[in-house]
């Protein structure tokens, strides 16, 4: 039977999970890819999932999706053992890979068509279906072109239209405002979050502003583990150390020695400056103490050039670097 895996939380109450993993691994060979995951999404909730490049963020995705099969653990979605059930999950289940799976030489129209056929949509209910998600996708002025003449931006629509044909119970979607100008991320956005109010979403992005506008919860993973899954108010709330944010050319290693050995600065990020290599973005988690922006200020101008700092509290950006710096340096 289908329907929802359910899960009785601390307080008694019972809520179901449309995506639940509990335990799962994935290993290649020797090596272990994705470590002991566990965490759910419900229906009528969007899930932010964040991690750098080869965080384990596609694999777990290909893992719920049915792709590949987790090595160890469980793994449901919609009630369906991925595993055991994984024809039946399938039909629960909208798919936005990184790269959308595009038929170049077909129309529009047409590859809508086939893959409404391919998730066995009701012949009486196909066009009904295509004419939704293609408004909701706003493909309207290109669905008699053929795919190979589409723009980067629209391919990345027709795959999210052929990710919603069928109206799935569950949606994945592995950065989908990859390529789209503003404008068409903002209605991406839109259409996104008109799914999640009544569906389970779970979105794979870089962009951290759109997880703190759409998402109910951002799961933050590094090196195959989970490293945090709360709302995004909630892990700010954690995190409400005060920073400061500071730019300059000093070398890495040099400057965080310096700053560390400030009385008042707990911890020291850094990263490239944008797009230029020879600039340093760090931030300084400090206490609350008076006069501390003036002493890292002074220490960073004695040896270098310091070109900005300013005192901010914790931003979803400073959060997901602390999360990562301190899992690479403990991994």
């Amino acid at each position: 039977m289908g329907g929802f895996f359910f899960l009785r939380s601390e307080s008694g109450s019972v809520s179901a999970a449309a995506i639940s993993l509990e335990g799962v691994s994935k290993r290649y060979g020797s090596k272990t890819i994705v470590h002991d995951l566990s965490f759910t999404v419900r229906p009528g909730e969007i899930v932010g999932f964040l991690g750098p490049n080869g965080a384990g963020k596609t694999t777990t995705m290909r893992m719920i999706s049915g792709y590949t099969t987790p090595s160890a653990g469980r793994l449901r979605v919609a009630g369906f053992d991925m595993v055991k059930d994984n024809e039946k999950a399938a039909r629960k289940l909208g798919y936005l890979p990184e790269q959308p799976p595009l038929y170049d030489m077909l129309e529009v129209a047409q590859y809508l068509r086939f893959v409404a056929k391919v998730k066995s949509v009701p012949q009486g209910e196909v066009k009904a279906e295509i004419d939704r998600v293609t408004q909701a996708c706003r493909l309207e002025d290109v669905h008699r072109k053929e795919i190979y003449k589409l723009s980067k931006g629209y391919r990345q629509r027709l795959g999210l239209a052929q990710a919603l044909l069928g109206k799935p119970e569950v949606l994945l979607l592995d950065e989908p405002t990859a390529g789209l100008d503003p404008g068409q991320i903002q209605e991406t956005r839109e259409v996104i979050r008109a799914f999640g109010e009544k569906h389970a979403v779970l979105l794979s992005t870089h962009i951290l502003p759109e997880v703190t506008m759409i998402c109910a919860r951002v799961a933050i993973i590094n090196h195959g583990r989970l490293l945090a899954i709360d709302s995004p108010q909630a892990l700010q709330r954690a995190a409400e150390q005060p920073n400061v944010t500071l730019t300059t050319d000093a070398p890495a290693d040099a400057l965080r020695a310096e700053l560390q050995a400030i009385n008042g600065v707990s911890e020291v990020v850094t990263r490239p400056a944008g797009n230029d290599t020879n600039l340093l973005a760090v931030d300084c988690g400090v206490d609350s103490r008076a006069g501390i922006e003036a002493s890292i200020a002074r220490v960073v101008a004695s040896r270098w050039n310091l070109y900005r700092l300013e005192r901010r509290q914790p931003t979803l950006e400073s959060i997901f670097l602390r999360y990562v710096q301190a899992a690479g340096t403990t991994s």
